[in-house]
């Protein structure tokens, strides 16, 4: 199993992204002395991507950078449509309109708002030959 952990600026704001927008549930949390969201995990499915904190792991500098060149492939096993449309509804950055690809997925991409892209995609059936 791979998780990857993502540094976010707020990790219940991103918490309520993933659940509102995408259809992930919250998996677990942890929070610091103050009660503030230390870290935290979101499942859809058999993904899961834990949530961190920026500080300690990402330069202030660096903190606009975030996602550049990373995109995490999400395999759907239920309809996708409903996914699309629930991300499009709730006002997600779909950088990538839901479609039938030539490599025989049905697929669209979201910009979360950290800046992470993320690829959900559903196998297509195959036509009887």
């Amino acid at each position: 199993m791979l998780s990857p952990i993502l540094a976010v600026a707020d990790i219940d704001a991103s918490i309520e992204f993933y659940v509102q927008k995408l259809g992930f549930s919250k998996n677990w949390s942890i929070p610091n002395a103050n009660g503030k969201t230390d870290f935290a995990s979101v499942k859809f499915a058999d993904a899961e991507i834990l949530l961190g904190v920026l500080e300690g792991f990402v330069e202030p500098d660096d903190v606009q950078k975030r996602g550049i060149g990373v995109q995490l492939y999400i395999e759907v096993p239920q309809d996708i449509d409903s996914i699309y449309n629930q991300a499009k509804a709730g006002g997600a950055n779909i950088t990538r309109d839901i479609a039938d690809r030539d490599w025989g997925e049905r697929t669209f991409s979201v910009k979360d708002i950290d800046g992470y892209h993320l690829l959900f995609a559903q196998r297509m059936k195959k036509a009887d030959s």
